[in-house]
């Protein structure tokens, strides 16, 4: 609980870092405002020289040499710290800010009412009134505090106090306590995931030639070890992008695990298909040579594993999985 909060407050004051610095900041000193016009030639001297580059009028040996020019001017004329230096915000600036916040009070507070049933409008309602008096009070200060320091004293105040509220209203603070996160990964049984896969496919019955949605829903039952379903979903997924070697080598490992995981048959099939497509793929060279080994063409099986490993890291488990295979695959034929 106490890392939580702990992480909440730096997160606060990572964001007051942003904001107090301007609103705290004073104005230049008049005898600098006439160094700061400079910068502003400056600046758009090199504006104009960069779009006689892109226009090519000038060539970028010449562009470059023009604008060291102009930057050394520069330093010659303020010093870094000046050229950072940015005024505080201005009142007209600060009125309009505070005009801007209100708005978003008022929108803020009117689109709950709308009816829309978006997660995020949801979210919205369950923190009204919170989140428009919040708003409305950072939009009051803008509008009515009349110095920058007075307003970063009183944003630096309001904005931990009303990120608290806000967290009161749609928080959980239980769930921070270890117990309860424990009881909530409980929570989500094989029955819940099997709902939310039902869900999907009721979906995908009213968007039929959504290919990704029927290739999720087939990765889906996989997960599920549900391969009868995940053979169905990618044989629509296939039908649809007939031309994806990635669908069509998960289509072909499904129907292996379907089938006793045997690669003899349809699922060969859709692997040299991928092949065609993809010579290079490496999930369709790993089956194929699965394929081969399984019908003890072991020289064909060697050479669909060893074009794998080309492209394999040596020391990656796959590497180190698909060596052990072209060992037992020589083994076997007889070539050790």
């Amino acid at each position: 609980m106490m890392l939580f909060w702990f992480i909440a407050a730096g997160l606060i004051a990572i964001g007051l870092a942003f904001i107090l610095p301007t609103l705290l900041q004073r104005d230049p000193p008049k005898d600098d405002r006439a160094k700061q016009a400079n910068v502003e030639v400056y600046r758009d001297q090199l504006t104009e020289l960069r779009a006689d580059l892109t226009n090519g009028l000038i060539s970028a040996d010449q562009y470059d040499h023009d604008r060291d020019q102009i930057e050394r001017r520069m330093l010659d004329d303020v010093t870094p710290s000046q050229v950072e230096t940015g005024k505080p915000l201005s009142d007209v600036a600060l009125k309009r800010i505070g005009v801007a916040i209100w708005f978003g009070a008022v929108a803020s507070l009117l689109i709950v009412r709308i009816g829309l049933h978006f997660s995020s409008i949801e979210l919205l309602a369950s923190a009204q009134p919170t989140i428009g008096i919040f708003l409305f009070a950072v939009g009051a200060i803008f509008l009515f505090v009349r110095t920058n320091r007075a307003m970063a004293y009183a944003l630096a105040l309001l904005l931990p106090l009303m990120g608290v509220a806000i967290y009161l209203k749609v928080g959980n603070a239980g769930a921070l306590n270890p117990s309860a996160m424990a009881a909530a990964s409980e929570g989500t049984t094989q029955a819940s995931i099997e709902a939310n896969v039902a869900a999907l496919a009721k979906r995908l019955e009213q968007t039929p030639d959504d290919a990704d949605g029927w290739a999720m829903l087939g990765r889906s039952y996989v997960n599920l070890q549900k391969y009868k379903e995940a053979s169905d979903a990618y044989a629509r997924a296939t039908t649809i992008k007939s031309a994806d070697p990635d669908l069509l080598t998960e289509y072909a490992f499904v129907v292996a695990m379907n089938n006793g995981r045997q690669l003899k048959g349809r699922p060969y099939e859709l692997v040299k298909q991928a092949l065609q497509i993809a010579p290079e793929n490496p999930k369709a060279l790993e089956l194929a040579g699965s394929a081969e080994f399984q019908a003890k063409n072991y020289d064909q099986a060697i050479a669909y594993w060893q074009k794998l490993l080309q492209k394999t890291p040596a020391d990656s488990e796959l590497g180190r999985s698909v060596s052990a295979n072209i060992e037992e695959a020589k083994t076997l034929a007889g070539k050790k």
